[in-house]
């Protein structure tokens, strides 16, 4: 048979509340260290990518370009998000005809680590040659359309 409490004898003693706090403070240490790597692992992610985006803002801005880029190396420095990011650009011998192979490179501004690589090769046309020199025209001006035959001309008059 079991003796029935007091009031006053009901709920858990100070001991026991300090001992379960104790525990829980105890396991919540290595959940509290989880939480701080993974936003430090967001913040390196979110630098990585905003690195990608300054590698290929300028690598698109090279590919536009008509005239093939002098072979060697630039830099220059682009913001994203207010952060300053280093780009270098090697480029490679540009041979009309050929590829041209381009190489950029992305590091935090006074960063010595590469945050991003990116390579690419751009097509050098070959030069555009005058088409009234190699035509062989004589400068005449016929008032036939393009493709049109002599004996066409005669059958419709």
């Amino acid at each position: 048979m079991t003796v029935p409490r007091l009031p006053s004898e009901a709920g858990f003693s100070l001991v026991e509340t300090v001992a379960a706090m104790a525990v829980l403070a105890i396991a919540a240490l290595p959940l509290m260290q989880v939480a701080g790597d993974a936003a430090n692992n967001t913040g390196r992610l979110e630098t990585r990518l905003l690195a990608r985006m300054v590698a290929e803002n300028e690598m698109s801005y090279v590919m536009s370009e008509r005239e093939p880029l002098d072979a060697g190396l630039s830099t220059g420095i682009s913001r994203q998000l207010e952060r300053a990011f280093e780009w270098t650009l090697v480029a490679g011998p540009a041979v009309p005809g050929e590829t041209q192979s381009l190489e950029m490179t992305v590091r935090q501004e006074d960063r010595p680590q590469v945050l991003t690589r990116l390579v690419s090769l751009k097509a050098i046309p070959l030069p555009v040659q005058d088409v009234s020199e190699d035509s062989g025209l004589d400068g005449e001006v016929t008032g036939e359309e393009p493709g049109a035959s002599p004996a066409d001309s005669e059958d419709e008059e």
